[in-house]
């Protein structure tokens, strides 16, 4: 049975990854809140030390970070730094520090956003958060020869625009995004970055 460490276990991606794993893998949840371990992305050395405590794992799962969607003209240095710190390093962090911990031929596997690539009004930070981990995961892939790094960019999720009052018609629901993170684990070209949207 693969032992898989989920980062972000409470939210609503990572709560469905662990709702396909259960029975079928050795789940590890980690979190900022009410988790099995607690984690904090924007602290390196709490990463670190969860690593550490948790050891060997078959995968890593990434769906934590946070970004805040700001219009470029009211977005401060704090705001960027925020984003900078917690999503784009927290993710990127991730596999520089989460490597020596999987086994050979294992999985690291971040989440991005179609704002990378398909940036909006007030989505400076977001999209340029997004495509950095995009960047750094596709350039470490080239290096790392033992570990796959791959990355889920949702779009809209349905049960996030439905939250929001939002029409969800084009939104994929959770459960769906889920399964391509499960997918993953078990097979993938490293490297690749899995778009999961309408």
């Amino acid at each position: 049975m693969k032992k898989v460490l989920v980062l972000g276990s409470t939210g609503l991606l990572g709560s469905k990854v662990i709702s396909k794993l259960e029975g079928k893998a050795q789940i590890i949840g980690a979190s900022l809140n009410d988790a099995q371990y607690l984690v904090d992305l924007s602290k390196p050395e709490s990463l670190k030390a969860l690593f550490k405590k948790v050891g060997k794992v078959d995968a890593i799962v990434c769906t934590a970070g946070m970004v805040n969607f700001i219009p470029w003209s009211k977005a401060s240095d704090s705001d960027w730094q925020f984003g900078i710190e917690n999503k784009m390093m927290g993710q990127i962090n991730t596999l520089r520090f989460g490597t020596e911990y999987v086994n050979d031929g294992g999985a690291i596997i971040l989440t991005t956003g179609v704002l990378a690539q398909h940036p909006f009004p007030s989505s400076s930070i977001v999209s340029a958060v997004n495509a950095a981990v995009e960047s750094a995961l596709k350039a470490a892939s080239l290096e790392v020869e033992n570990v796959r790094f791959n990355a889920v960019s949702p779009g809209w999720v349905k049960e996030t625009m439905d939250s929001m009052g939002m029409d969800s018609e084009q939104g994929t629901p959770a459960a769906e995004i889920a399964q391509i993170y499960i997918d993953l684990i078990e097979t993938s070209v490293t490297g690749d970055i899995h778009v999961a949207a309408k």
